[in-house]
């Protein structure tokens, strides 16, 4: 389940981390499993992605105090997450609400984003039933995971262009916002796709707002800012015939600034720089910074 989950390279941080915490779950209603080599691997599985490590570090945590319970309170503020994250991204880009009659009489709201995130499609599936809705959408290369997002939110009702990732930017000109995901939310930046700094730039040169979704389960203390290693794709996805003289990179995710953005809706409310991180303070509290070390060490 984890080879499985490691190989995934389509699908967002919190599809993933539903997959982990079943895993967990299992692990730790087994008395014959042992737990820390089974959270030190989903961490290893994907490094990058922050929701991961909390999991993983909450379940060790549970585990070793005898209190299953605690992860449970993890899982469920994780199911109750997209819900309070639609209502507040709601609130952020939609303050008007929608038309009386439909969506008909407000003008379509227009959105660019990037990639597969999941958190972002949960938003703009509720927005369009509300009003009417134009989203440009980068393909997300070399997996081509946008076309996925596109998709869902066409049948979705959503009016959808689908841009290669470097053209994306011809988009903000007529754009409302931008609304991108994260795999991982520090005091400083926040980690996403790769492209997502170039977006996201051309966006705050152009004064376009952006927002990042994010539940509270993908912000990251400070010890495990340390820990979140954004991974590299194959180079065969990019060019497998390469000639010599030519090194491939195929990086797959980036440190964003977070000055960047107009700021980052979560679970908690819409949340500026200096409340991402007071909120990464006070995750030290809950989660002791040695379980991050014996996560991140070698088997």
């Amino acid at each position: 389940m984890i080879a499985t989950l490691a190989a995934d390279r389509e699908s967002g941080a919190s599809d993933i981390l539903a997959r982990a915490i079943t895993i967990l779950r299992e692990a730790l209603a087994d008395d014959t499993v042992e737990i820390e080599p089974i959270a030190a691997g989903l961490c290893a599985a994907q490094p990058g992605m922050a929701p991961l490590w909390n999991a993983a570090a909450t379940a060790l945590a549970a585990h070793r105090a005898g209190e299953p319970e605690r992860f449970e309170r993890f899982a469920m503020r994780v199911d109750r997450a997209p819900d309070a994250l639609t209502r507040f991204a709601l609130e952020a880009l939609c303050p008007e609400g929608a038309a009386a009659d439909g969506s008909t009489r407000l003008a379509p709201l227009r959105i660019v984003t990037l990639s597969n995130s999941g958190s972002v499609a949960a938003v703009l599936e509720v927005l369009a039933q509300m009003r009417a809705l134009r989203v440009a959408c980068a393909e997300g290369r070399p997996m081509l995971e946008g076309r996925l997002l596109a998709a869902r939110l066409a049948a979705g009702g959503a009016q959808v262009d689908l841009f290669t990732d470097a053209g994306v930017g011809q988009a903000l000109g007529a754009a409302d916002a931008v609304l991108v995901g994260a795999d991982a939310v520090t005091p400083e930046w926040f980690l996403n796709k790769i492209g997502t700094r170039l977006l996201v730039s051309a966006a705050h040169l152009q004064g376009v707002p952006t927002y990042v979704v994010a539940s509270r389960d993908k912000f990251a203390s400070h010890a495990l800012a340390r820990c979140v290693a954004p991974r590299e794709g194959s180079i065969g996805e990019v060019w497998g015939t390469a000639p010599g003289g030519v090194t491939v990179k195929n990086p797959y995710f980036e440190r964003v600034p977070l000055e960047l953005v107009t700021g980052v809706i979560s679970d908690a409310g819409l949340l500026g720089a200096p409340m991402v991180a007071e909120l990464c303070a006070s995750l030290d509290q809950e989660l002791p910074p040695a379980l991050f070390a014996q996560l991140a060490r070698p088997s």
